[in-house]
């Protein structure tokens, strides 16, 4: 009775953490679809492209990667969406949440020493895609993009 009460306890322990997605795992399980598009620009790229961006602020990207299932089939994309809307890393805050009709926007900020560390973007609908840029973004920043919103 003992070893059935500890497996019981197990599985759900096992769901539990299942049902909760974080950011790698979900690049891991969609990054290898059918027409799934990737890029990725890492340090090596963004130091090259230095010199070719404005220098509008103090705040610097060091990677970027991007992963649009635009072109997947529906069954993927639902996958997908699913995942998105299980994403539950605590490493990172939700900072932004639109809800359309036909699209919802989640925006993560992952924060270290009063600074962005990174930001995830992540788009449901027709269209999904998710958005990961790392570095060093000032708060101001985003509040500035923020209230250029409204």
């Amino acid at each position: 009775m003992k070893h059935i009460f500890t497996v019981l306890i197990c599985c759900i322990m096992t769901m539990t953490l299942h049902s909760q997605t974080t950011l790698n795992e979900i690049y891991r399980e969609f990054s290898h679809e059918s027409n799934v598009s990737k890029v990725n620009l890492n340090g090596v790229v963004m130091f090259f492209a230095k010199p070719f961006m404005e220098k509008q602020t103090d705040s610097k990207i060091s990677s970027i990667r991007v992963m649009s299932l635009e072109d997947c089939s529906d069954a993927v994309k639902q996958r997908f969406n699913h995942s998105l809307l299980q994403f539950d890393d605590n490493q990172y805050e939700l900072f932004l949440s639109s809800n359309e009709d036909d699209e919802k926007v989640r925006l993560f900020l992952k924060f270290k020493n009063n600074k962005i560390r990174e930001m995830v973007v992540m788009t449901m609908g027709e269209n999904p895609a998710l958005v990961h840029l790392k570095g060093r973004i000032n708060l101001s920043d985003i509040e500035d993009l923020r209230d250029g919103r409204k």
